[in-house]
């Protein structure tokens, strides 16, 4: 090969190179997660610093309690399917599966009574916003497909 040869094959990596590097550079950000929820939701219920205070801290206790419940979940399920491993399959199949579905009715008791101690806190006049703020929650709480996006906004 030639020597001009080589310089058009570098000519063009480094175009491909430069072009690649702007578009990861201005491509689109990838989207917050679930802790821009909890701004929002002290943002549109017009909470105040006292309020917001007890909010992170009821957020917080929330978040520790669901991470321990889906710690026991992920061990009950890990449990279950050792089983397939071992020659007898024993009898406690069906009481994991009463635990994890145990946990899964403590996780929904957990977020149901985290939001209404938050409703708790909330004045008269934000009370009045909180409904409207749940229906749009809703949608996150329970995955739905139909949850409404709207971009650089987080999912309510």
């Amino acid at each position: 090969m030639s020597n001009k040869m080589y310089r058009i094959g570098f000519l063009i990596l480094l175009v491909i190179n430069v072009l690649l590097v702007i578009l990861f550079l201005a491509g689109p950000k990838p989207p917050k997660h679930q802790s821009g929820i909890k701004d929002e939701i002290g943002r549109e219920l017009g909470f105040t610093n006292e309020q917001k205070a007890m909010f992170d801290e009821m957020a917080k206790a929330h978040r520790e309690a669901i991470l321990d419940l889906e710690k026991q979940e992920q061990e009950l399920v890990r449990l279950f399917f050792e089983q397939l491993g071992s020659e007898n399959i024993s009898s406690d199949k069906e009481a994991l599966l009463e635990q994890m579905l145990q946990l899964e009715k403590d996780k929904i008791m957990v977020t149901y009574d985290h939001f209404a101690a938050l409703k708790q806190i909330c004045t008269e006049e934000q009370q009045l916003r909180f409904d409207d703020v749940m229906r749009r929650i809703i949608p996150v709480l329970t995955n739905s497909p139909d949850r409404p996006m709207t971009p650089g906004r987080p999912p309510f």
